[in-house]
């Protein structure tokens, strides 16, 4: 197979007529010139030719088109076709005017005429009219003059393409591609108007079958070739991410045989809307457009591997292992490309780059889980009017859909039917040629991160955890437990230095190197729209078995009987928390490449899917105590996951748009817990500053108990340290607020650890009435006999530790029956301040919810001090509520709660 990335002599490879390159095409933050500027240094490496400018928020592309360019963005513009020039690159530049254009006005025409003549004095020798993600009608006064909108587009586009002397031109009709295309791409009136109308010299764009395609095959380009009279250029969505936020897409091109590139005029990847992840979609089409021959995949199934398994862990591009060796030249195959790419990439991570601005994420509207497979979209579409698609580039993206796409409104969690019509919901207007220091006055924060190696620390387990280390022992040489979750060698429990200055540092930079598997392990996570990589869906697979079997651990630890493959779950559970340790190494490691402007755009998304890898790592851990009856497992399975009927056959069938499947592999694994219900537990802010601060959740254990008291001591004043109230009685305000959840009800109790210890804590009991009984029968007697009472007058003043230890003596439950009824039950949550990462409480609460939900609960409450603001305010920011209660006439504390 030809490598691209040697090739330096310019595009020597491609015919003259075919366009093989990038469309800066998407919805949200643009890139900047800089960015452009790598991009045409790449394109050139790489044997590509074309660039299209069309950033949809970019205010005088599509919502200004209308507005010249200024003598500072005409030098931003010059420099940038120039440097394409210099890189053999052909510059396009694009409007999309569509929006509010009036197509029979000449002062209009006149205005879009002006505009790319300003932009063709710049040096620009190649233009693009698009009209996709518009109203598919025309006014009123346009109606006078034209028969349809597709000839008003036409009308248009063939006026501005002779004035400017028929330069290399592109047209995007507004039927961009199947789906949209009324009744069907043959029977179009706007296709069949658009193809014989639009001038010969002038290509057209496609995106294929749907908006996002997963297959584009040569019939349906045949067909539609003969339809538009030329064949297509095909706008490519595959890699196109601004439909989700979750979601980033590292695989390689697939989809498309090569026997396509005799059919097409040229290929664009509209790809991430984050520059410096595109490497892997470049670079493999990049090599598909030297290729002239398909790498066949072998299906035959291997004799050890039944064919359940193999097809549920591989695509139709098979496996790595599944490569023909050695391919013929000039043969594409997807996974030898990506082998590849990413062995090219790798260095890019190490190239000194700064990045600039905070990492922050686009905005969640959470939606509801629906009960079956999404159905297709109906065959007629209408798109809705649409307002004006705009950016704050002070405040974060607002990711919406590809250009040309459809609506979506983006979720961390759900999957949701919706229709495949599309409407922006950015706020605010970018000009993507200046920089913001220039035009705003205001510079841009160069964004370093100082950072240091933080690792939780080992424990030892407990008796009931012994078994678990026993099997981890056994498992492939592991000494590690299940306890153990961030456990890291001696060697990454230092200071880092991504420079080492001497020889003794050398191993220990050399272990903070990020690797070709850490980088696979990126890619798969976040591989394509309608395909899992390897690793991601073996994390699905082994997940849902462990969760599935976990009963068989309960009925092993209570001698029901004898389950000869409890062995087998201990030694899966091992591997997952070793996958678990690869993601943190793999999160830890990104943060100390030179390249901060890559770690940047990467990190909000590893980030995010290593807090919910580690949060099922922790059920699991939860799970190997043996607390899932199998009687009660069974009922809470969620309503919609990856393993439910159907689910992943649609996902991967390419019918549906993949915005139909929020979240990605990220959603995927969150779904596997029983908390649809309370998907705001998984809505989190990524860091301003990537660190590689690790926290670790985990159940308690009898020796967390001293940890447990000091934590609770020095959150007791409001949340803040109340060690000095109690001077003479250290142990006091633990014994009465944590010591009846670690004695009563030790199995639903979780910590929270980093690298100083343990931080914060989740205590729970299932069933809070009997809770409070045995509470008042078994540990207030303790605590009496521990604290005699008191030997002051009535009338004395009382010290504070006098007060609680009177109370001790005068014990009475206070808690409404009515508090049960939707609450059954209880629980308490604490963080120390120096816990500043806002995701540790919600993933805290999700693992104690987790557990209870597996038992049977669907609600819990805490008592609160009316007083304590601070936490009446921590717990109402988890969604908690205060509950009615008519009857109840304590005025010092108030019950919250939430349901789930």
């Amino acid at each position: 197979m030809t490598n691209g990335v040697n090739k330096t002599s310019e595009n020597q490879n491609l015919s003259e007529n075919f366009h093989c390159g990038v469309v800066e095409g998407f919805y949200g933050r643009p890139w900047t010139s800089e960015q452009r500027k790598d991009l045409f240094e790449k394109m050139r490496k790489f044997g590509m030719n074309t660039y299209m400018y069309a950033p949809k928020d970019d205010f005088k592309h599509r919502a200004y088109w209308r507005e010249l360019y200024t003598v500072e963005e005409a030098e931003h513009l010059t420099n940038l076709i120039q440097s394409a020039r210099e890189n053999g690159i052909t510059f396009f530049y694009a409007l999309s005017p569509g929006l509010d254009i009036t197509y029979s006005n000449q002062k209009e025409v006149a205005c879009l005429r002006r505009k790319l003549e300003q932009v063709s004095q710049f040096g620009c020798t190649a233009f693009a009219l698009l009209f996709d993600d518009i109203e598919p009608d025309i006014s009123e006064t346009d109606k006078e003059v034209f028969q349809s909108f597709g000839h008003a587009q036409v009308s248009v586009t063939n006026e501005v393409f002779q004035h400017l002397s028929h330069p290399k031109f592109l047209f995007c009709p507004t039927e961009y591609c199947a789906g949209r295309a009324v009744p069907n791409v043959q029977n179009s009136e706007y296709l069949n108007t658009v193809g014989t109308k639009l001038l010969p010299g002038i290509d057209i764009m496609w995106t294929g079958s749907k908006v996002i395609t997963k297959n584009i095959t040569i019939q349906s380009i045949q067909e539609l070739s003969e339809v538009l009279r030329r064949p297509p250029v095909i706008w490519d969505n595959l890699h196109a991410n601004d439909y989700d936020q979750k979601r980033l897409f590292l695989g390689p091109y697939s989809g498309r045989s090569t026997d396509l590139i005799p059919q097409l005029h040229g290929v664009l990847t509209n790809p991430n809307c984050e520059y410096e992840t595109n490497f892997v979609a470049i670079h493999t089409l990049s090599e598909w457009s030297k290729c002239n021959r398909d790498g066949k995949i072998d299906l035959s199934l291997n004799d050890s591997v039944t064919a359940d398994i193999k097809l549920e862990t591989e695509s139709e591009n098979g496996s790595v292992e599944d490569i023909p060796t050695p391919l013929a030249p000039n043969t594409y195959h997807p996974k030898q490309a990506l082998k590849a790419a990413l062995k090219n990439w790798l260095p890019e991570f190490y190239k000194s780059k700064n990045a600039y601005g905070k990492i922050v994420p686009g905005p969640f509207v959470p939606a509801p889980v629906p009960s079956c497979p999404p159905c297709p979209p109906p065959p007629t579409l209408v798109t809705p009017s649409i307002p004006l698609p705009v950016i704050n580039t002070c405040v974060g993206v607002t990711m919406t859909t590809s250009a040309p796409c459809t609506q979506v409104i983006t979720s961390s969690s759900t999957l949701i039917e919706t229709s495949s019509s599309f409407q922006p919901i950015t706020k605010q207007l970018l000009n993507s040629l200046i920089p913001l220091d220039d035009h705003q006055g205001v510079p841009l924060e160069q964004m370093d991160c100082n950072v240091s190696s933080e690792s939780s620390p080992s424990h030892k387990a407990d008796g009931e955890m012994e078994q678990l280390s026993s099997a981890q022992t056994q498992s492939k040489g592991s000494t590690s437990s299940l306890s153990e979750d961030t456990e890291k060698t001696p060697d990454t429990s230092e200071d880092m230095q991504t420079e080492p200055t001497n020889t003794d540092e050398d191993s220990e930079a050399l272990s903070k190197q990020l690797t070709l598997d850490d980088i696979s392990l990126l890619v798969d996570l976040f591989y394509l729209p309608f395909e899992h990589g390897s690793q991601g869906l073996h994390l699905l697979q082994e997940f849902h078995w462990l969760k599935t079997n976990g009963h068989k651990i309960y009925e092993h630890k209570r001698n029901i009987k004898e389950e000869p493959d409890v062995q087998e779950w201990y030694n899966r559970a091992t591997t997952f928390d070793e996958m678990t340790k690869a993601l943190d190494m793999l999160l830890i490691r990104l943060t100390y490449v030179p390249n901060r402007s890559l770690l940047y755009d990467l990190y909000p998304y590893i980030w995010d899917i290593k807090g919910v890898v580690s949060l099922l790592n922790s059920y699991l851990k939860w799970l190997a105590l043996g607390r899932v009856p199998p009687a009660v497992s069974s009922l809470i399975t969620p309503s919609f996951t990856w393993f439910s009927k159907g689910y992943k056959e649609s996902f991967t069938s390419g019918e549906q748009e993949p915005w139909l499947f929020r979240g990605g592999l990220t959603a995927e694994l969150q779904r596997l817990l029983p908390l649809e219900s309370v998907s705001d537990l998984f809505l989190y802010k990524a860091p301003d500053t990537p660190s590689d601060k690790v926290y670790t959740i985990r159940p308690y254990l009898s020796s967390d108990e001293a940890a447990i008291f000091e934590v609770c001591r020095k959150t007791c004043d409001d949340g803040l340290d109340g060690s000095d109230v109690f001077p003479d009685y250290p142990d006091l305000i633990g014994d009465k607020l944590v010591g009846p959840f670690l004695s009563i009800s030790p199995e639903y109790c979780f910590i929270v650890e980093d690298e100083n210890g343990i931080c914060g804590y989740a205590l729970a009991s299932l069933d809070a009435q009997q809770f409070h009984k045995k509470t008042e029968t078994f540990w207030i007697p303790k605590l009496c006999a521990k604290y005699p009472a008191s030997e002051k007058k009535n009338g004395d003043m009382l010290t504070p530790a006098e007060e609680i230890i009177s109370s001790f003596h005068n014990f009475k439950l206070s808690t409404p029956e009515d508090v049960y009824k939707n609450h059954p039950s209880t629980l308490k949550v604490t963080l120390m301040p120096s816990v500043l990462d806002t995701s540790i409480p919600k993933r805290l609460l999700a693992c104690i919810f987790s557990a209870l939900k597996a038992n049977g609960s669907h609600g819990v409450f805490c008592e609160v001090t009316v007083g304590d603001k601070n936490i009446v305010d921590f717990y109402t920011k988890l969604g908690f509520t205060e509950i009615t209660l008519p009857e109840h006439s304590c005025e010092d504390s108030v019950f919250l709660g939430r349901t789930f």
